[in-house]
């Protein structure tokens, strides 16, 4: 059935149903449907969606046909991370409020991703999923109507395409942390040979019948993760190796090459990818800045959704680096005006050209998508911590996260870069 097809026929249900939901409603809902971390059943979200239908002709009953079609596309796109809203949801480069009037496609699509969300129930979450959930429905919120969108953004045209532009890391976000909590494609049988080879790689010891079935499980594996990822020093590099070692026994090469591109979506990968991003994070801190860009770009190369954030590192990497023709290859690929991208592209234009017209619209930029960016990094604001998991664009946590990931080192590295920011 061609898309258009598809299409029509699903307007031509909602006219017969009592809700009448619009079509980019429709959309947004689906979408909604995809993050949930169990399935709803067609008879369960058709009720919720289109509340009674009156069918009069058996054409009128295969536009039903057409419903679950559109629904198992939407599903298919999640499940390929295909995560970007239609076309026709794009947000005005003028005016933002020019998208956001009464049933335009935006608002509407953004309504029904909201009303699909609302089946989760909060208190199987723990904190985490429940932060990144509110974190999209915040974003979701600011574009569901003109009044939300102008109490969220004010006259902040910036800001507000930056949030429209970020929103698919917002919903990868939701997606990995909540829908795929517990991975299928992990198998009782790939726990166990997992399991079995942790004991005899990683503690030297071999089983016999009485260890069998005592091995490490999945909560000693969380704790083992948990204590490396908190150590930033050398010293969680032998035990980062010993656990690296074990994981490659199940990620070979083979393995990488099939599922390349998708790695977070897959349960036996997550520890494996946090092991390297933070193996390479250290490296930065300590001075390696080209082996953590090595690392990183490999990372890039298996995740490109990048729900890790490496993506903030490796700019200010290749930046201290001086990299400056390979950043931006990666920013005219990475098509994105989120702060760290902003402030990477400001950088690269005031290397090249000093204080140029387009590197003072960066400037304004920045000063657009953060109000405290600037104050801060030229030490006119302080903040009061230096960890931060979570953050809003716009705030000091935002600011934060980018220092942690040597924003402050790539200004220094780029000669009077931090004057000419001040500079008014």
């Amino acid at each position: 059935m061609s898309p258009a097809k598809i299409r029509s026929d699903v307007i031509k249900l909602t006219v017969l149903s009592d809700k009448k939901p619009d079509y980019y409603f429709i959309q947004g809902y689906f979408l909604g449907l995809g993050l949930l971390p169990d399935i709803i059943m067609p008879s369960q979200w058709q009720s919720d969606l289109l509340g009674d239908i009156n069918f009069t002709t058996d054409t009128e009953l295969k536009y039903l046909e057409s419903l679950m079609e559109n629904y198992n596309n939407s599903m298919h796109k999640v499940m390929t991370e295909d995560l970007k809203m239609p076309t026709k949801c794009s947000l005005s480069k003028t005016d933002y409020r020019d998208s956001l009037k009464a049933n335009m496609p935006l608002p509407n699509y953004c309504k029904g991703a909201l009303q699909a969300l609302k089946f989760i129930d909060k208190r199987s979450l723990n904190k985490h999923q429940k932060d990144l959930l509110t974190s999209l429905n915040e974003v979701l919120s600011a574009f569901s109507s003109e009044q939300a969108a102008v109490k969220k953004f004010a006259d902040n045209q910036g800001l507000a395409q930056a949030y429209k532009k970020n929103y698919s890391y917002f919903v990868a976000d939701v997606l990995y942390s909540v829908r795929f909590i517990e991975d299928p494609s992990w198998t009782d049988e790939d726990e166990a040979a997992f399991n079995e080879q942790f004991a005899e790689e990683f503690t030297g010891e071999h089983h016999n019948d009485d260890f069998a079935g005592k091995v490490l499980d999945d909560e000693v594996i969380d704790q083992l993760m948990e204590a490396i990822l908190s150590d930033f020093t050398p010293s969680a590099f032998e035990p980062i190796a010993a656990l690296l070692e074990l994981f490659e026994g199940v990620i070979t090469e083979q393995y990488i090459a099939q599922n390349q591109g998708h790695f977070w979506l897959i349960h036996e990968t997550r520890p494996y990818m946090m092991l390297r991003a933070h193996r390479a994070q250290i490296n930065a801190l300590q001075g390696n800045i080209q082996y953590a860009i090595d690392e990183f770009e490999a990372l890039w190369q298996l995740n490109p959704m990048d729900n890790q954030a490496n993506r903030h590192w490796l700019m200010n990497c290749y930046i201290i680096k001086g990299l400056w023709q390979k950043l931006d290859a990666f920013l005219a690929d990475f098509n994105s005006e989120e702060l760290h991208a902003t402030a990477s592209r400001a950088l690269s234009e005031f290397h090249k050209h000093g204080d140029s017209s387009k590197a003072k619209q960066y400037k304004k930029q920045l000063k657009q998508l953060n109000k405290h960016f600037i104050k801060i990094l030229t030490g006119q604001e302080k903040l009061k911590s230096e960890e931060f998991h979570f953050y809003s664009p716009d705030s000091k946590e935002e600011v934060g996260i980018y220092l942690n990931s040597l924003g402050k080192q790539a200004w220094i590295a780029t000669e009077g870069s931090l004057f000419w920011l001040r500079k008014k």
